[in-house]
């Protein structure tokens, strides 16, 4: 019990409360609508702490990335479809705080000091995790929406 606790007052409420104040941001930027935004808020945060979680417990962060856009894309269709608003305002809001932006910086310094392969390995990386991004998102789209990808031109 006193190791839970201590985890719980630990990093886990400080990036809970970051990634819900970085995606409130986001959906501010996108001008999301006002009666929305909290609710962007709290999916992003929610899939971003399963994200961190998973890789706390081990689990590699191209999964850990999936499983939280998963998340985001499946728990994001609630509110569009209460609220009538787009998916793609709550999908996109969730995810934005995963994009693996620090291996992509690691391209442009690596490559900048002519490691070749050193940038080589992080492109390859951040491709990865934006592919488990766009993945997570795509595979609760198809779950949650069963015409979606078989209409008519």
């Amino acid at each position: 019990m006193s190791y839970l606790l201590a985890f719980l007052q630990s990093d886990f409420l400080r990036t809970g409360l970051l990634s819900f104040i970085a995606t409130l941001g986001f959906a501010l930027l996108y001008q999301v609508p006002r009666r929305a935004l909290l609710i962007c808020a709290t999916i992003g945060m929610a899939g971003y702490l399963l994200r961190w979680c998973l890789m706390q417990w081990g689990i590699d962060w191209v999964a850990a990335t999936f499983c939280g856009a998963l998340f985001v894309g499946l728990v994001g269709t609630l509110p569009a479809r209460r609220l009538q608003l787009p998916l793609v305002l709550f999908a996109i809001t969730g995810i934005i705080c995963m994009v693996p932006g620090i291996s992509a910086y690691k391209v442009l310094v690596y490559f900048n000091q002519g490691d070749v392969m050193g940038g080589l390995r992080s492109a390859i990386e951040t491709g990865f995790g934006v592919g488990a991004l766009v993945s997570g998102i795509g595979a609760a789209r198809i779950i949650t929406d069963s015409e979606w990808g078989f209409e008519d031109s």
